[in-house]
């Protein structure tokens, strides 16, 4: 796949981007609150030491802040991580799904089967009501949170995972709980921003527009600055700021016609998401 230079992660830049990813997973403002199947995982008790591994950029983004989260659990001395990723296979050899981490909470003594999701959503209003679909609008708000909480949240309790738990916790209890970090995004004219449902109330919120509004938003634009998708999550200070590419509103409006793309034209501005014309449509 070719990648546009500003999705490109120089060698310079990783550790500084590793500290970002490892920041935004401890960040008070979760997306998604209490589930019926599950419960918030505290971010407060992770370690906040800096980091001194570097995290793998080439590999999908849920893969990325799934290592960058289990970077964190070792740095700290609360948290054994005693499986990671261990699929749930019926005995006709199909696997249903993974657990993502199954945790030993050394200071409550008590095991956790804890789901992690990094996921970004643009609010909608079209007659009347309020739609969620991400970046890619296969993917929307709704049908995300009902699979974690019917489906991702109740693997530990299959039958099919039932031996190989029972070895690691020797039978005791296992806790269930969820870490969705994630934005919503408000269109940038928007007077009503609502909670979803099950969504935090504060969640984090950002703004999008379409690329034919870019210029009566932005009438000064000249020059912006775009997110590889690793930082999408990140707080982008001036440290930061600096090191993403710099290229002319023309090319930014040319990449936003072609996918969603996150940019920022100033030093301490909040980024955007710069919309396709024709999204939400599926081509």
């Amino acid at each position: 796949m070719q990648y546009h230079p500003t999705q490109k992660i120089a060698k310079e830049h990783e550790h500084l981007f590793s500290n970002a990813i490892l920041e935004s997973l401890t960040h008070p403002q979760s997306m998604v609150g209490t589930l019926p199947n599950s419960s918030c995982f505290e971010v407060s008790s992770l370690a906040n030491s800096p980091n001194t591994r570097l995290l793998r950029f080439n590999q999908k983004l849920g893969h990325l802040y799934e290592d960058a989260l289990f970077s964190l659990l070792e740095a700290g001395t609360r948290f054994k991580c005693v499986a990671k990723n261990y699929q749930i296979i019926t005995p006709e050899k199909r696997t249903i799904g993974e657990l993502d981490f199954i945790l030993l909470d050394t200071l409550k003594q008590q095991y956790i089967h804890l789901e992690l999701a990094v996921k970004f959503y643009l609010i909608q209003h079209s007659e009347g009501s309020f739609y969620y679909p991400g970046p890619d609008a296969r993917d929307n708000y709704q049908r995300k949170v009902t699979r974690l909480n019917d489906h991702q949240l109740t693997l530990s309790n299959r039958p099919e995972a039932a031996e190989f738990l029972a070895k690691l916790t020797g039978g005791g209890p296992l806790e269930v709980k969820h870490l969705v970090h994630g934005i919503f995004f408000d269109h940038i004219t928007a007077k009503q921003k609502p909670i979803p449902e099950c969504a935090s109330p504060q969640s984090r919120r950002r703004s999008w527009l379409y690329c034919s509004e870019l210029l009566q938003h932005h009438p000064e634009i000249e020059t912006a600055r775009v997110l590889p998708k690793q930082l999408w999550l990140c707080e982008i200070d001036a440290i930061i700021f600096d090191t993403l590419v710099v290229i002319p509103a023309s090319e930014l409006i040319e990449l936003g016609q072609k996918r969603c793309t996150m940019f920022v034209i100033h030093v301490g501005d909040e980024p955007k998401f710069l919309v396709p014309n024709n999204w939400p449509s599926i081509n």
